[in-house]
């Protein structure tokens, strides 16, 4: 069974690349992955739109 999580958004301190994302899982669990971890298992939205928890708007490198 493939694992599939659904990014919400990244997790502090904040840092020019981000290394962790909250995700939730199929189960709506919420957890913090590391990044690579995140694209490895094909997280979606991809990265790159994800925001830092508390703001709005994608996070800009």
């Amino acid at each position: 069974m493939a694992i599939s999580f659904k990014g919400l958004c990244f997790r502090p301190p904040k840092q020019l690349r981000p290394t962790h994302v909250q995700v939730q899982d199929g189960e709506q669990i919420e957890l913090r992955l590391p990044l690579a971890k995140y694209g490895a298992h094909g997280g979606q939205p991809p990265w790159q739109s994800l925001s830092w928890q508390g703001e709005e708007g994608p996070a800009t490198d």
